[in-house]
């Protein structure tokens, strides 16, 4: 192993018997001898029946299968495999050469020899040059395809044998069948018989005795029903020829043609009969590696093979390759080193000299049903059932393949490459883009399908199936532009690329691209588990400043924790889907807290419902609540302890946080007006104490103070009033305030899952009430563009009494109304909002501009 490790690398394919060598001993010796006798006893018939199907003398399907099977057994990478003679290779053969000189002539045979000759140097330079995946250009439907065509072509050359026709030799396909049917009435049934004798006999013999080879049990039973009627009749009546009888002895040395006329009618032939043949010997050195364990190096196997072509040109061989007969019987018969087709080539030049002189005896329709039995066994029935039932396009190139086999073998062949090809890019020009969602922890997240699950409103997750090069470049772009096209929200996307295996110049082109496009957008284009020789290439081509060194995440990145900062806040804020860890948290992506929600209560009965709405609410929008009480300077902090509790109590059965916020003071407003400012709150639930007499507003007084002078929404809740389930009321008139109304009621309807209807009041023959509503039709528009159901319904009537009413009518159970902040707009006696919620009946929901405006308060 050292020594040939320390060779040029161009001279270590010259020793790979440097591999097997110390594995040979005795006992190694006398399994390949054995392997090797069984083998030689199969190949004698095939090998004259291949050569019969090459257009050559008999002899030379045994000559390919001595000097060949030596070289291609000693240089080649395989232990097992047997090569020589074949089907597909006899055929491909004949084809190429029956129209350029007359089968069995000497010209024919030396054309036969040059083109093996080419065969080998074209092999052999391929191997040399480390080109061994050329065969995997070569698919396994277009080789089932050709075999199957192959066999076609080898049945209906042996008609005239078989049926004692006179049909020409080398006509197409097509034309045997034209004069078969013109010469059916001229069928010798004396060849027939001994042809269908033969056929049966054959047939028979794999059934009850497969140990025997079955082609030499039909070559006896033909030729000894072939003598027994030529002794009954005469053979000038049966008219049965026969084989003739094989020259007993070694190959004889041969020179191929070397002219420039002969090499450049066999130049193109032999290029494809090289990739057919290496095709063959590859897939079955892998198929038997399978089962020996053995690693195949295919740059190895074609220089074998190249070499046996190339020497056994020189020995009266045709091209040959492995055999999977051959080598699955030296597998099977225990063969451990290539040793053991040595030996079959020393039997066989034996049992030549023995058994030679008896081919005079065999009959060419003999030989023709053994050739329908060959031509049987190679068509994969199994395989292409398989095919037809699982794949289309792979089912139109195999019947492609197949039809232009019988038409022209040459062609069909490279025809059913090239469809396969052309299926092929087409496919990979057209990867899949799969949405997927996040599972699993932070630093250990995989993508799965998403299943009906919910997928995040601003980031599109999606998993490219195949690599990016120029022919998928335009289908994966026009991909990724159409997720934000069905969703202009999706401006970040987020590509799972384990699967991308590279980018050429213009996949990355493209991607630099869209990355520019998605920054412009307010987004980005982020990669997970991307390659890192792909991103080496990115690199390198300096795209990466357009795509961002912080667009790559590796297996174990927390990629939902880094692109939650990334997002739009104003959308976080009112999201329900919350499919990462972090948007389960209090802050948003800009830092700032989520809807802040504040209770307010004094623990009295008044405080019970706003306590159940408050939690509720809390629970539904995915926040914590503050809970403030005031105490009195002095007083026992046992007391607002016990206030506190009564709604911790409720919170931690509904699982909501709670936040506790004690003022200490004496005015009850100035204590709730403070807390809200001192917390940023946003929305403050407050309790309604009934008014006392008929002097007294109807909302209450500390209620009137507290939704004047706090900065911030004010729902104020009645006694034994709950969380709203039906449907939410917005007295809408365009002005600023009712947009404030508007805005926080789409948050509370998304959160709940709840239509709105905006309630316009118009006073009868008034000509902005049309304004208003055509107003009102654009914010509906904009709401269920936002996936909230709208509705606009015009009353008529006093305000309160009308929108008290309507609210009656539809069912609402929550009341949503602006207010404008500050200077003059107080809440006064007897107007509306104070009539609403003096009604008692519905939670009644308080809006403020000043809120709207600045969104987000200020963090203190």
């Amino acid at each position: 192993m050292a020594s040939t490790r320390a060779l040029p690398a161009w001279l270590q394919v010259f020793t790979p018997y440097k591999l097997w060598w110390p594995l040979v001993n005795k006992a190694s010796l006398k399994d390949d001898a054995m392997a090797g006798l069984t083998g030689a006893m199969i190949v004698l018939p095939q090998g004259v029946a291949f050569a019969t199907i090459a257009g050559l003398p008999p002899e030379y399907g045994l000559y390919a299968a001595m000097v060949p099977a030596v070289i291609a057994a000693l240089f080649g990478s395989s232990w097992h495999l047997v090569s020589g003679p074949t089907t597909a290779i006899s055929i491909a053969l004949f084809a190429a050469l029956h129209n350029l000189a007359e089968p069995g002539s000497v010209e024919y045979i030396q054309l036969a020899l040059t083109l093996t000759f080419l065969v080998g140097l074209y092999q052999l330079i391929l191997g040399l040059a480390r080109m061994g995946t050329l065969v995997n250009f070569i698919s396994h439907t277009v080789v089932i395809g050709f075999t199957a065509g192959a066999a076609v072509l080898i049945a209906a050359s042996q008609i005239k044998n078989f049926f004692g026709l006179a049909i020409p030799r080398g006509v197409p396909f097509h034309e045997i069948l034209h004069q078969f049917w013109l010469q059916f009435d001229r069928i010798n049934p004396y060849v027939a018989a001994v042809g269908a004798v033969t056929l049966v006999a054959g047939i028979l013999a794999k059934k009850f005795i497969p140990k025997f080879p079955y082609m030499i049990a039909a070559m006896i039973v033909g030729s000894l029903v072939a003598a027994a009627l030529n002794s009954l009749i005469g053979q000038d009546i049966t008219d049965i020829k026969t084989v003739g009888a094989l020259p007993a002895g070694l190959p004889p040395v041969s020179l191929p043609d070397f002219s420039l006329s002969a090499l450049g009618q066999v130049a193109m032939p032999a290029l494809v009969i090289t990739m057919l043949a290496l095709t063959e010997a590859v897939s079955i050195s892998r198929a038997i590696s399978t089962r020996s364990e053995q690693r195949i190096d295919g740059n190895q196997e074609f220089v074998g093979q190249g070499l046996s072509n190339l020497l056994g040109s020189f020995f009266s061989a045709f091209a040959s390759s492995g055999s999977f007969n051959r080598s699955g019987v030296n597998y099977e018969s225990g063969a451990r080193t290539p040793l053991a087709t040595v030996f079959a080539s020393v039997f066989l030049i034996l049992i030549l000299l023995l058994v030679a002189p008896l081919a005079a005896y065999l009959p060419n329709a003999a030989m023709a049903g053994i050739l329908f039995l060959v031509a049987w066994g190679l068509i994969d029935f199994h395989h292409i059932g398989a095919i037809w039932k699982t794949s289309r396009p792979e089912t139109a190139i195999l019947w492609v393949t197949l039809i232009g086999t019988l038409i022209n073998l040459e062609e069909g062949i490279f025809a059913g490459v090239l469809l396969s090809l052309i299926i092929y890019l087409y496919r990979s020009s057209r990867p899949e883009l799969e949405p997927v969602v996040p599972e699993g922890e932070p630093g250990a997240l995989y993508f799965e399908n998403p299943k009906g699950r919910p997928e995040c409103p601003q980031i599109r997750f999606v998993r490219l199936h195949g690599s990016l090069y120029f022919g998928a470049v335009d289908h994966v772009q026009r991909a990724l532009q159409q997720i934000d096209e069905d969703n202009p929200m999706h401006k970040t996307v987020v590509v799972a690329a384990p699967a991308i295996n590279f980018v050429d110049v213009a996949g990355a082109e493209m991607l630099a691209q869209e990355a520019r496009r998605r920054r412009r957008l307010g987004g980005g284009l982020y990669f997970w588990r991307l390659k890192d020789s792909v991103r080496d290439f990115l690199r390198h081509g300096e795209y990466l400043k357009d795509i961002g060194e912080g667009g790559f995440f590796p297996v174990k990145s927390n990629i939902t924790g880094a692109l939650y900062w990334t997002l739009d806040p104003a959308i976080c804020r009112t999201c329900k889907t919350r499919i990462f860890k972090e948007c389960h948290g209090e802050v948003l992506p800009d830092g700032l807290r989520r809807l802040r929600l504040m209770f307010a209560t004094d623990g009295s009965e008044y405080s019970q419902a706003p306590r159940s709405v408050a939690v509720d609410l809390a629970r539904q929008l995915g926040v914590a609540l503050d809970v403030m009480t005031m105490v009195q300077p002095g007083a026992e902090p046992e007391r607002a302890a016990l206030r506190l509790s009564l709604v911790h109590d409720v919170a931690l059965a509904r699982d909501v946080r709670c936040e506790d916020v004690v003022i200490e003071g004496t005015d009850p407003t100035k204590a709730v007006t403070g807390a809200a400012r001192q917390t940023d709150a946003q929305l403050l639930i407050i309790g309604r104490t009934p008014p006392k007499g008929f002097a007294e507003r109807m909302v209450g007084v500390h209620a009137a103070r507290i939704i004047d002078e706090t900065p911030c929404h004010v729902l104020v809740v009645p006694k034994g009033a709950e969380i709203w389930q039906r449907r939410i009321l917005v007295g809408y008139d365009a002005n600023p305030s009712s947009v404030a109304a508007l805005e926080i009621a789409a948050i509370l309807a998304k959160a709940a899952n709840l239509p709105i209807t905006l309630g316009i009041v118009a006073k009868e023959g008034d000509k902005s009430a049309q304004v208003i509503e055509s107003l009102a039709a654009e914010a509906i528009a904009s709401l269920r563009l936002d996936g909230v159901a709208a509705e606009v319904d015009v009353v008529q009537g006093a305000p309160a009494q009308a929108l008290a009413s309507l609210a009656q009518a539809i069912g609402a159970d929550l009341v949503v109304l602006g207010k404008r902040q500050g200077g003059l707009n107080r809440l006064l006696p007897n107007s509306p909002t104070d009539r609403l919620i003096g009604a008692g009946k519905w939670p009644v929901l308080i809006a403020k501009t000043a809120v709207a405006s600045k969104g987000q308060p200020q963090r203190g």
